[in-house]
């Protein structure tokens, strides 16, 4: 049966553009882990996965809610099925957007909020793509589940409880939060927390950063005991021309300063805040053991090269280390790190040898939960289908599947492949202020997703 997908997507463009800007008003940031309650991770997240089931359910579909965790939404029947996963959570909305991030405004063709790109848009464009398939009741011989995890940006305890729950596995897996043309293999990814008890402070009462490990932290506050270090740091802030400022309360010197948020993933995309103060400690000669490690370790350095972990893969790249979260505990300052290896690396070689330097500065390590690396055959016969659907739709005739430091819901679901959203050659403002997807942008990844899935699962 031959079908025009693009042209479906437009017959319902109003429509889409409506549900995806209610959609993206909800707030669903994570406020709150409580297993005993009725919402696991706070209201707002609840809230952004009963619009979708409610949304579906008018729309006739199956749909499942797996106790707040999770939930689903089905097309067809048949024992096998083409798993879908989005997540309906985002991080911090941050601050500095030129307009309100849940407000999303359409300006200019581009509806901006927290979440248009990653990965609420998304999830919208796919849940269109199976409503289009099932109002044109194009014959299938697989199911479609539309898996909708809730705390991807935290700890993935949603996708997790899902498949605890409901383990049998799709034949394929597409999921819409990385780049077109497509992702196949995807770097391992684990969090570390390094705290270090610092006895002498030396003028460095509280030292914040950040606020989660897998976002570049775009602003930083210190207070330090010496408040003539004030006029060194508003002349530190003029000579870099960096925003900040220097603020005397109680007789102790606040300071601040801004940098420039990015995904975790990609740490040179963004200005890490914190660095920026600490470079100013180095500059007056501020130091104490937390200043230490952070300048042995991780100052100027994204790759691990001064710890000794660095690698790099000819086809998935290197080693990132992102400092996303720096918070003051009473004599302990604590550090969260994001970081990320690609393939040829031994994680139990590579975790050893981040101990062993931060031990030797006498600092304690926790280790996360670790994601491993991803890696599907490019050569597969799904993955060249989806190809060959995004090729039709783009004219982008010499694409070729991609890697990434980005982690996604890939790694919860066999044989599964990041697919999108974001364009070759378009600007990506996910973990940055002033998100946004572009209405054209939108239509076209429905178009794509939509064909995408009538052809894996016809």
């Amino acid at each position: 049966m031959k079908v025009d997908f693009y042209k479906e997507v437009l017959k319902r463009k109003d429509e889409l553009i409506e549900k995806t800007v209610e959609l993206l008003q909800i707030n669903s940031e994570l406020t709150e882990f409580n297993p005993n309650s009725k919402t696991p991770f706070g209201e707002g997240i609840d809230e952004a996965l009963n619009y979708m089931l409610n949304l579906a359910k008018k729309d006739g579909f199956k749909t499942l809610n797996a106790d707040g965790y999770a939930g689903h939404i089905e097309l067809g029947e048949g024992e096998e099925y083409i798993g879908i996963a989005g997540h309906l959570d985002v991080v911090p909305a941050g601050s500095g957007w030129d307009y309100p991030a849940y407000a999303a405004k359409i300006v200019d063709g581009k509806i901006y909020a927290r979440g248009a790109l990653d990965d609420k848009g998304p999830c919208m464009a796919a849940y269109y793509a199976m409503k289009i398939i099932k109002e044109l009741k194009l014959p299938l011989k697989k199911r479609i589940k539309f898996i909708l995890g809730t705390d991807e940006e935290t700890g993935w305890r949603g996708i997790r409880y899902y498949f605890d729950k409901f383990p049998a596995q799709p034949s394929f897996g597409i999921i819409p939060d990385s780049d077109f043309p497509l992702t196949y293999a995807e770097k391992g990814i684990v969090n570390v927390k390094v705290s270090t008890r610092v006895d002498d402070k030396n003028g460095l009462i509280k030292f914040s950063s950040g606020l989660v490990a897998n976002m570049v932290p775009d602003a930083a506050c210190a207070v330090l005991s010496d408040v003539s270090l004030k006029n060194k740091y508003l002349k530190y802030l003029k000579k870099h021309n960096y925003e900040g400022t220097a603020e005397v309360v109680n007789d102790k010197l606040s300071l601040s300063i801004i940098g420039k948020s990015a995904h975790g993933s990609l740490p040179e995309k963004g200005i890490n805040a914190a660095y920026l103060l600490i470079e100013f400690f180095n500059e007056v000669d501020l130091n104490n053991d937390f200043i230490d490690l952070v300048n042995t370790y991780l100052l100027n350095d994204l790759e691990g090269k001064k710890i000794g972990v660095d690698h790099f893969d000819e086809e998935t790249g290197s080693v990132t280390i992102n400092a996303g979260v720096f918070k003051t505990v009473e004599d302990t300052f604590e550090i969260e790190l994001n970081i990320r290896h690609p393939n040829g690396v031994s994680y139990d070689e590579f975790i050893k040898k981040i101990k062993k330097a931060f031990n030797s500065l006498g600092a304690t390590v926790t280790v996360g939960k670790y994601q491993k690396a991803l890696y599907v055959d490019p050569n597969s016969k799904e993955i060249q289908t989806l190809l060959n659907v995004y090729k039709k739709h783009t004219n982008d005739l010499d694409a070729k599947p991609l890697t990434t430091g980005g982690g996604t819901y890939a790694r919860a679901m066999a044989n599964s492949v990041a697919f999108g959203p974001t364009f070759p050659g378009k600007p990506s403002y996910i973990h940055q202020k002033n998100e946004y997807i572009e209405i054209e942008d939108l239509l076209k990844m429905t178009a794509i997703y939509a064909e995408s899935l009538y052809e894996v699962a016809k």
